[in-house]
């Protein structure tokens, strides 16, 4: 990647890299609740609110918080026992918004099975709310050639296509498999890589509600792909991308995309008590 290119054109789509700034810090993360956030998604039934969820430790239950970093009610979903939830996903499935908490961290590679859980967007107005079991499907995956660890994972609203990132291989590996495909709680989906990212580490990702642009994390960088939605995601993120200034976070394990506006949102876990806020970037 030429580190001197200004702009990108990729189809009909120009991104002139001057627009893109530093982070601006929206608010600072203090519920003693929610120590180790690792995914990030937006709200769609408030705007400038936000979904996050911990990683290991917690139960199986998402948050919503407001754009200064406030909680404003917890959600659990029934009946569901997670392991390490590393990552949550959006995707609107006949008009109705859906998410996808990814029970996909494996740090000690212990785990031959993973899990994602796939349930209609709740729209809350208190401070607890709980989901029932018959409205969440369990989706079980395994990596067909070995174990792996991977805390980042977007659904494409072109066709409703998961895509997973692998963390800890030498370069990041794309998994992929189809919401449409009708597949049962006991049925187990069998995923190979498809590509490798030239990069590592990978914690989070997202594309954005028009799938025009991606957005990847790691612990030190952004990259931002644009995209003409009539390429794939692999051809799209075998291609170039865009490194954005990035305002470096304690254990930044999360990013996201707005749902109406050109900005990019992160926030970090908190190890060792160190302060996280919620960052803004535009794009």
């Amino acid at each position: 990647m030429n580190k001197k290119i200004y702009s990108i054109v990729i189809g009909f789509i120009f991104v002139p890299v001057a627009l893109l700034a530093q982070g601006i810090k929206l608010g600072k993360l203090t519920n003693p609740k929610l120590s180790e956030v690792s995914g990030i998604i937006p709200y769609s039934h408030q705007k400038n609110h936000f979904w996050v969820h911990n990683d290991s430790g917690d139960k199986a239950q998402i948050y919503l918080i407001d754009d200064k970093a406030g909680l404003k009610s917890t959600v659990q979903l029934e009946g569901i026992n997670v392991v390490d939830c590393e990552d949550i996903a959006r995707v609107n499935i006949n008009s109705v918004p859906y998410l996808l908490l990814a029970d996909i961290g494996n740090n000690l590679k212990n785990r031959d099975v993973l899990s994602l859980y796939l349930f209609p967007e709740p729209k809350v107005n208190a401070n607890e709310h709980i989901i029932p079991r018959t409205d969440i499907k369990k989706i079980d995956i395994k990596y067909a050639d070995k174990k792996r660890d991977a805390e980042a994972i977007f659904i494409d609203p072109v066709d409703q296509e998961v895509y997973i990132i692998s963390k800890r291989d030498f370069k990041s590996a794309l998994f992929s498999f189809s919401l449409k495909k009708n597949t049962h709680d006991e049925d187990v989906i069998r995923l190979l890589p498809q590509m490798e990212l030239p990069f590592t580490f990978t914690t989070s990702a997202d594309i954005s509600p028009d799938g025009r642009f991606i957005v990847v994390k790691n612990l030190t960088h952004i990259y931002l792909w644009p995209r003409n939605t009539n390429n794939s995601i692999i051809k799209t993120l075998a291609g170039p991308y865009i490194q954005i200034p990035y305002t470096p976070e304690p254990q930044g394990e999360a990013v996201c995309f707005d749902l109406d506006d050109r900005y990019i949102y992160t926030i970090s876990e908190r190890p060792l008590g160190l302060e996280s806020y919620l960052y803004k970037y535009k794009y």
